[in-house]
């Protein structure tokens, strides 16, 4: 935690700076899970650019750990940056059962997991005419965890550097709101899209106030 904490006392506001963060919601921020001994949950944003784990952080300022895609670890530069965010990698093309158990145990074990349920980057469109992956719905099942939406906006919907980059937070869905009785497959697909219709109506609130 003593790296982590260093990287976000003097990354986040570099980060901030370049990419103008600006945080609505920051009432609905959760303590830090591990440093307090609280249930771990799982941050849930759509996803626009690479560096979303990065200006995330920067903004929320607690513990995440990042599912990021395994081809990033390769990149020099980017691999030792999304680390010291928490990222750790997982194949999205194989269905890394390896990744979702490491997930779900971290949750288990009060730690935090930062999970974009697009999987894939989806920059310069509305998120809400996009496909989402359902496995999320499975995690929160398995793990009994909470919810954070998150929203990450621009005017372009593209991550840019020096261009304003809107972090929003909405409220914690507890974990009893996502109707997840039983472990079947339509029932994490309903509890993952109902998730990610929260993400999409922050979009929504923050694009209408915005014009």
């Amino acid at each position: 935690m003593g790296f982590y904490n260093t990287m976000i006392k003097y990354a986040a506001g570099i980060v901030s700076a370049l990419y103008r963060i600006q945080v609505v919601g920051a009432e609905n921020i959760p303590l830090d899970t591990e440093d307090n001994g609280l249930p771990g949950f799982m941050l849930c944003s759509n996803h626009i650019g690479n560096l979303d784990p990065v200006v995330i952080g920067a903004a929320v300022r607690i513990k995440i750990y990042w599912m990021a895609k395994d081809s990033l670890f390769r990149i020099p530069g980017i691999a030792q940056l999304i680390r010291a965010f928490g990222a750790y990698p997982v194949n999205r093309s194989s269905g890394d059962v390896g990744a979702i158990k490491r997930t779900i145990e971290q949750l288990r074990s009060n730690r935090s997991i930062g999970i974009f349920p697009q999987g894939h980057r989806r920059p310069g469109v509305d998120p809400r005419t996009t496909e989402v992956r359902h496995g999320i719905g499975m995690i929160a099942f398995r793990s009994g965890c909470d919810v954070l939406p998150v929203c990450v906006e621009t005017r372009s919907r593209k991550l840019r550097p020096f261009t304003k980059t809107t972090i929003i937070i909405g409220k914690r869905i507890p974990f009893a709101e996502l109707a997840l009785t039983e472990g079947s497959t339509e029932s994490y697909r309903r509890a993952t899209d109902f998730i990610f219709d929260r993400i999409c109506s922050l979009s929504e609130q923050y694009r209408s106030t915005e014009q």
